[in-house]
């Protein structure tokens, strides 16, 4: 017995020499391999320096790194296990230390091996890991420690207990500390350990003990913990103007969560931020706590709202060159005023002032004043409400001095100048240099360099107030499409979408391709989402395009019933499917009863003929309408085909229609041109539109116009008795001034005449009046009249023009108001146009997107009528906007 204790010994002091002396343990650190893609090579010395300072503070003695390296030069061999060991042992060293650094994105790993300088015991591994090279440091010293504790011999952890936890479970505990059964007992981990479970913010109380366990298992740590109450009930008193839902929500103060008493004072602030957000600036809130007779909690939180206060005054510290009205121009909160009761523009909204505050910023920026700063909204209250204050530093304002354009080219610099924004010679502006580096990028990403670089240099000449740019331009390496990946579609083919993306692969990478073909997918309607994510391919100049969609149902039906001036009292339905079998058709039956009028029409839309970006499609129609003085019945069949056209937001449409119409119940009163329609009527004709549409939004557009040219013709010798030419041009301009308020400026005019071989129909000439052409005045009532009855029979000529000041009312709900003038008038071929006879009216109106479509209430005044006209009128009808 006595031998194999005294082989025991000796082995263990062969295997830990630091065992059998009581001098300090000698160790040679070498330098440390480094694997990552950004050039770190300079790290693994750096980091052999840090180790070696850190083991000299935990009690090692290592050799100097000059020592090391000097000889680790002089064995010209690479450094491995075997190579490790012999220098150790010849530098007189204990152990050796050498290891990796690697950095994976911002993720680092330390990754150490610790050898015994003979070689009896097996080689020990140690990492650690962190995030970013600033972590490099305290990482460095986490090794340093495990380092030290390898070649020590440090006890083992026997077991870990948790005491006193009676909601939180013991193993939530254990996961949060770092010391774990079998691993190395470390006092400086029990103190990290102590806390860590503190931060947990259960507790009241936190304790940490250690005994010696059985002999030779190691120790014994206890977590001794005393949990924080919980909270049974939360009251809330005196809210009125507040939904308590939304405070609860708000609050994070919520019932079976662990009592916090700082989160008491959180909650009140927390409520008072929402009042003052309401405009209840005066509110105050008293939390307390409730002792419950279980031990656990309870929370009462006492509000007294106080009046309603708004923001009387906007004022502003420091500006020169803008007048106080001009700031407040630009922002978004408003003084109290006309409209802020319905918009709450004035209700004190502190995200809204830092929003206003960057909005002033940008405001300067863009007008050549670099170097302003305005001060965060300074609120105080006043006489009669609150007062904003803001203070504004402007500095000089700056020209731009000269423009360039630096480093590798894809087209002439003079091409890429003219393309620009900003000129040399014009004002700073910040808005303009960002489109132009959007429109610089564009310009290589559309030309397949996907990873271009372009960097704004900007030198400041402060005598001259100017400023020099230069764009360093670094193009990369031309990208191409390798693979295109769709994913979520279960009904829509992948051709459909395909072919609405606009890129394939094989193609060279386009920016402006994948914006395009990003929004006709989200035109399309089919999906509720699109997300369009781009990856590395297999090669450097390979690209993967992967799109995932979330499909939504395409099928719709829908019956309501309405009220129109010219309807009267309507009962709508349809029922429809945009995506019919997936392949992207769309089939849709259509109903409308009205007072005066009633239309069926079932049509058929293909939007890629053949696969080919021609639209084709077919109505049939079944309509009635009775007009002032006489009935239309009309049963037809129209053909569709839309092309596109080389020129963006612009597509050709063609038409064929055959309608069989009969024209009845005339008035025995109307004038002669109407008691010659009586009768059956036939209208071939063919029609082609030139339409180019680049509005921003189909309801309410801030942007973009509407532009359309239309040419129809009917009679020999396509048939029909009906023959005609008619022509209309068409235009609207939209024009965002600020906040989404809009001015529309909408011209339209038209030309009719008949040709021989046929006749030209009342129902095709031109007739004004109602509330898409001229509001305030009846349906139809303006134009020719006929010298003996005074009938309207309607004009071959025709102009109007509408302008409209649009501003939202409820913007998140969609309801708009609208004030209009509305100025135009037809005219019989010899009357030619005469503009000095328009006729005019003026009105306001509100406009709603509803479920049922755009809906729109307005009211017009007539302000030049004439004897027995109406003089104003109510306008309302649900269907589309010009």
């Amino acid at each position: 017995m006595k031998k194999i204790a005294l082989a025991t010994i000796l082995a263990l002091l062969v295997a830990f020499p630091g065992l059998a002396s009581a001098e300090t343990v000698k160790v040679v650190v070498f330098p440390f391999d480094v694997f990552s893609q950004q050039p770190l090579d300079q790290m693994g010395g750096e980091l052999q320096g840090m180790l070696i300072q850190r083991l000299a503070a935990e009690g090692v003695s290592p050799l100097t790194k000059d020592e090391v390296n000097r000889a680790l030069k002089e064995a010209k061999k690479p450094l491995d296990l075997t190579l490790a060991r012999v220098l150790a042992g010849r530098l007189g060293a204990d152990y050796a230390v050498y290891g990796s650094l690697t950095k994976i994105g911002a993720r680092i790993s330390l990754d150490a091996k610790v050898l015994d300088s003979l070689g009896m015991a097996r080689p020990q591994s140690v990492f650690v890991e962190g995030t970013g090279l600033d972590e490099l440091k305290p990482m460095s010293e986490r090794l340093a420690r495990e380092i030290a504790a390898k070649m020590s011999g440090v006890e083992r952890v026997a077991s870990i207990k948790v005491e006193g936890n009676q909601r939180i479970e013991a193993d939530a505990i254990k996961a949060a500390i770092k010391t774990k059964e079998g691993g190395p007992y470390s006092p400086i981990k029990l103190d990290e350990d102590l806390r860590a479970v503190w931060k947990l913010g259960y507790f009241d109380d936190v304790r940490i003990t250690t005994a010696e366990g059985p002999t030779g298992a190691g120790k014994i740590v206890t977590v001794h913990v005393k949990e924080k109450p919980m909270i049974r009930e939360v009251q809330i008193n005196g809210a009125k103007n507040l939904d308590q839902k939304d405070i609860r929500d708000q609050i994070g103060v919520k019932p079976f969560s662990v009592f916090k008493p700082a989160a008491l004072k959180d909650a009140e602030a927390k409520i008072v931020r929402l009042y003052h957000d309401k405009g209840y600036f005066d509110a105050k809130v008293t939390g307390s706590v409730i002792d419950l007779p279980s031990g656990d909690k309870g929370v009462k939180f006492d509000i007294v709202e106080g009046k309603k206060v708004f923001i009387k005054s906007i004022q502003f510290r420091g500006n020169k060159a803008f007048s106080a009205s001009e700031l407040r121009d630009q922002m978004t909160t408003q003084e109290e005023g006309w409209f802020t009761w319905i918009t709450d523009a004035n209700v004190l909204d502190r995200t809204k002032l830092d929003q206003d505050r960057e909005k002033l910023t940008d405001f300067y920026y863009n007008a050549g004043y670099m170097t302003a700063r305005v001060g965060e909204a300074e609120i105080k209250r006043g006489t009669g409400g609150l007062i904003v204050t803001y203070d504004i530093s402007e500095g000089k304002r700056f020209k731009v001095g000269s423009i360039s354009a630096s480093g590798e080219m894809v087209i002439p610099q003079k091409q890429l100048m003219a393309q620009m924004e900003l000129k040399a010679g014009a004002w700073f502006n910040r808005e303009k240099l960002r489109n132009d580096l959007r429109m610089m990028h564009d310009t290589y990403a559309d030309r397949g360099f996907a990873y271009v670089d372009v960097r704004p240099q900007l030198k400041e000449d402060k005598k001259k107030n100017q400023v020099a740019i230069n764009y360093n331009i670094t193009k990369g390496q031309k990208v191409y499409f390798e693979r295109i990946i769709i994913t979520g579609n279960t009904q829509t083919r992948d051709n459909v979408i395909r072919r609405e993306l606009g890129v394939a692969e094989g193609d060279l990478f386009s920016s402006r391709a994948l914006r395009n073909g990003n929004l006709r997918l989200h035109r399309l309607n089919f999906f509720e989402d699109v997300h369009l994510a781009t990856e590395k391919g297999s090669q450097p100049d390979k690209m993967n395009l992967k799109l995932n969609v979330k499909e939504k149902r395409t099928g719709s039906f829908s019956i309501g019933a309405g009220y129109s001036t010219i309807d009267k009292l309507m009962v709508m339905g349809s029922i429809a499917e945009a995506n019919l079998f997936g392949r992207g058709q769309r089939l849709e039956l259509q109903g409308t009863l009205g007072g005066s009028s009633t239309r069926y029409t079932l049509s058929f839309t293909e939007p890629w003929l053949f696969d080919k970006p021609i639209s084709a499609g077919a109505d049939i129609y079944d309509w009635f309408r009775e007009y002032t003085n006489y009935d239309k019945t009309a049963a037809g069949v129209r053909l569709r085909l839309g092309w596109p056209t080389p020129f963006d937001y612009t597509r050709l449409y063609t038409y064929y229609t055959f309608e069989q119409a009969t024209v009845d119940n005339v008035s025995q009163n109307a004038a002669r041109i109407i008691r010659d329609q009586v009768g059956d009527h036939t209208t071939s004709a063919v029609r082609a539109i030139l339409r180019r549409d680049s509005r921003n939004h189909n309801f309410n557009p801030t942007g973009g116009s509407d532009n359309s040219i239309s040419l129809e013709y009917a009679g020999n010798p396509i048939g029909g008795t009906n023959a005609f030419i008619k022509a209309i041009a068409d235009t609207g301009w939209y024009f965002q001034v600020w906040w989404r308020h809009v001015i529309v400026v909408h011209g339209r005019a038209g030309w009719i005449t008949g040709h021989s071989g046929g006749d030209l129909p009342i129902y095709e000439r031109f007739f004004l009046g109602g509330i898409n052409t001229l509001r305030g005045f009846d349906f139809n009532s303006v134009g020719p009249k006929d010298p003996a009855t005074g009938d309207v029979i309607g004009g071959e000529l025709m102009a109007q023009a509408n302008f409209e000041y649009r501003f939202p009312i409820v913007e998140k709900a969609g309801l708009l108001g609208v004030v209009f003038y509305d100025t135009g008038n037809s005219w019989l071929k010899d009357e030619g146009y005469d503009l000095g006879n328009l006729r005019k009216s003026v009105g306001v109106g509100v406009r709603w997107l509803s479920p049922m479509g755009p809906l729109r209430l307005e009211y017009g005044w007539v302000l030049d009528p004439q004897p027995g006209e109406t003089t104003s009128n109510w306008e309302f009808t649900i269907g589309s906007l010009f």
